[in-house]
């Protein structure tokens, strides 16, 4: 469950990070700064996503039982495992 969570709250921020970027892209005068700045932050979370993905599987296979920070409080709450 902690990982359909993880999984829906990235591909949210995917989506509002599209809708963002083309905003940002489409203001006159300075859209291009503010898009470039932009993307380079989005990559930087995804980045961090990723990071946080490859600890969780590490950790779920080997047995490990590891909460991802926020997501694994809900994910319990929502299984009914409080």
């Amino acid at each position: 469950m902690q990982s359909i969570i993880f999984g829906a709250a990235w591909l949210l921020f995917n989506i509002a990070s599209g809708i963002l970027h083309a905003i940002l892209w489409s203001l006159p005068g300075v859209g291009g700064l503010f898009g470039t700045l932009w993307t380079f932050v989005a990559a930087l979370v995804h980045l961090a996503l990723f990071i946080i993905m490859v600890i969780a599987m590490i950790k779920a296979f080997s047995g490990a039982r590891w909460d991802i920070p926020y997501v694994g409080p809900i994910a319990r709450r929502q299984v009914g495992d409080v």
